[in-house]
């Protein structure tokens, strides 16, 4: 078996921990990692572990290697990935962009269109980066919940069901061309949309599972509270016929005595099973690149030239919508009026 991948996800932690890696042997290596540096001297040969019971085995199923996968994934992960196989026809987008927006001016004498100017289509590169958020909830069992967002780091939308369109695509070590971004968002930004956008959707569950386990705790101390007082009601009734026995009745009263301890023990352990908790923890971020082609287009009016970027999103094969300054909504048309810019729902 090729221990290869093994042994490079190794090195590639133990230098994440800021640590250190040499190999030894074949197949072995002594290692230094952590905060408080450890030296470990661990091996993917199965007889070098055999031979020297100092050395560690580094494989599936061994106690080290589970320990440090287990680490690696709290951590989380980051990757990349490049889109390719858009197959766009820049001179048909062109075209159709004339066809697809449209300009006008209100005047006094009437209404004019205004034909923009506009700048070939060329590609820039449009970032979206996908969180994915593991949310353990804990009552009476452990459920984990998988929460995946997708933010454009351009606009700092969030984008519904981008992760579905990603397998239509090839996907490239990196780009080929060095394409220029374009516009992008801080990324932490980004990271907080997402935090917000989990936790909102958290709510709601948190407060239905909090109502589940509260139910489910009430339900079985009031069923733990009949039967001790079943209990202790059998009790009471044998101190009334051994009342004149003395030792009899001690040995009730002494049953009464460890029977409230049992009962206050056993509401203690049904009251700390059904403690509701919720964390939350960031599993990985990808990082999706993929080519958009933009156009500067500048359209003239008697107020003034006014400039916009025209763009052909490929992946949602598309021209994206223009932001209306006045009511912040999109649109494909603009009217110019004295009083300022209005899309064509505000002007009408």
């Amino acid at each position: 078996m090729s221990t290869a991948i093994l042994e490079k996800f190794l090195i590639d932690y133990v230098e994440a921990k800021e640590g250190e890696a040499e190999l030894v042997d074949a197949g072995t290596y002594t290692i230094l990692y952590g905060s408080e540096p450890t030296m470990k001297t661990v091996t993917f040969e199965i007889e070098a572990a055999k031979e020297n019971h100092q050395i560690e085995l580094f494989l599936p199923g061994s106690i080290f290697f589970d320990a440090i996968v287990k680490d690696a994934t709290a951590r989380g992960c980051v990757g990349a990935t490049w889109l390719s196989g858009f197959q766009v026809v820049t001179k048909i987008i062109q075209s159709e962009a004339m066809k697809t927006f449209s300009f006008v001016e209100h005047e006094k004498d009437g209404v004019k269109k205004r034909e923009p100017k506009m700048s070939s289509f060329q590609p820039y590169n449009v970032k979206v980066v996908t969180f994915a958020f593991k949310v353990r909830m804990t009552t009476d069992i452990i459920e984990d919940h998988l929460y995946i967002v997708s933010i454009d780091a351009r606009t700092s939308k969030i984008l519904k069901n981008f992760m579905e369109y990603l397998s239509k695509f090839q996907h490239l070590p990196q780009f080929e061309e060095d394409i220029p971004d374009y516009h992008l968002q801080d990324f932490s930004r980004c990271y907080q949309i997402a935090i917000d956008s989990v936790r909102q959707k958290l709510t709601g569950l948190i407060v239905r599972k909090k109502q589940e386990a509260a139910d489910l705790k009430n339900k079985e101390a009031e069923r733990m509270k009949k039967y001790y007082d079943t209990l202790n009601a059998e009790l009471e009734e044998a101190l009334e016929k051994k009342a004149e026995d003395r030792e009899a009745v001690a040995n009730i009263q002494a049953k009464q005595k460890a029977m409230l301890v049992q009962r206050q023990s056993a509401l203690s352990d049904i009251e700390f099973r059904y403690r509701m908790g919720a964390s939350m923890s960031l599993v990985s971020v990808l990082v999706t690149n993929y080519p958009c082609y933009i156009a500067k287009v500048s359209v003239p009016s008697s107020i003034q030239t006014l400039e916009y970027d025209i763009i052909w999103n490929p992946l949602f094969k598309r021209f994206e919508p223009l932001v209306c300054p006045t009511c912040k909504n999109h649109s494909y048309a603009m009217n110019f009026l004295r009083s300022g810019i209005r899309c064509q729902n505000c002007f009408t």
